[in-house]
């Protein structure tokens, strides 16, 4: 009895270390594409009807009218924490780190750096990355002078409440 008690004790601990694994370095370095027709973008209840119907068809042109723009454009993680960006004939270069499932990405765009996080899963060739809006406007206000943008983008709304329950989420497919 003793034996089968610590054989199902250790299958758990097994179980519990392999689910806490995340995603791994090798999994993730390598160049990827997105796959515009993935994109899923969620509202919170916070977000006033007449931006929802815009974003729904933002999101049905992304679908199809900018689909093989997206496609077209890489995103390249590379050994050491160096990310590459690649669209429409540029690049720019930044950084990314991974803890667990989340990756967090850097670039530096005018002086400023901006750096986020998103929640990756991987499932074989496939990256599915979800960005919480909680984590953009997080970002924004860390960044000098985003004051006006961010009071434009809130249009007299309660800009914390409209990102509370909103994120994209997008499929990358390893090239």
């Amino acid at each position: 009895m003793k034996k089968i008690l610590g054989g199902i004790a250790a299958l758990a601990i097994l179980f519990v270390v392999a689910s806490c694994g995340g995603v791994s370095e090798d999994e993730l370095i390598g160049k990827w594409s997105a796959d515009p027709s993935s994109v899923d973008i969620k509202l919170g209840d916070g977000v006033p009807s007449e931006y929802k119907s815009m974003v729904k068809s933002y999101q049905a042109d992304m679908k199809s009218e900018g689909a093989e723009e997206i496609k077209a454009a890489t995103i390249e993680f590379k050994e050491g924490g160096t990310l590459v960006v690649s669209a429409e004939g540029q690049e720019q270069k930044g950084t990314w780190s991974l803890d667990g499932d989340d990756l967090t990405l850097g670039m530096e765009e005018g002086g400023q750096k901006l750096e986020m996080t998103v929640q990756v899963e991987m499932d074989g060739d496939n990256m599915t990355a979800t960005l919480e809006a909680s984590e953009v406007l997080k970002s924004l206000k860390k960044t000098p002078g985003a004051d006006q943008m961010i009071k434009g983008l809130a249009n007299g709304n309660d800009i914390d409440k409209m990102a509370e329950g909103t994120s994209i989420s997008v499929t990358f497919n390893k090239k």
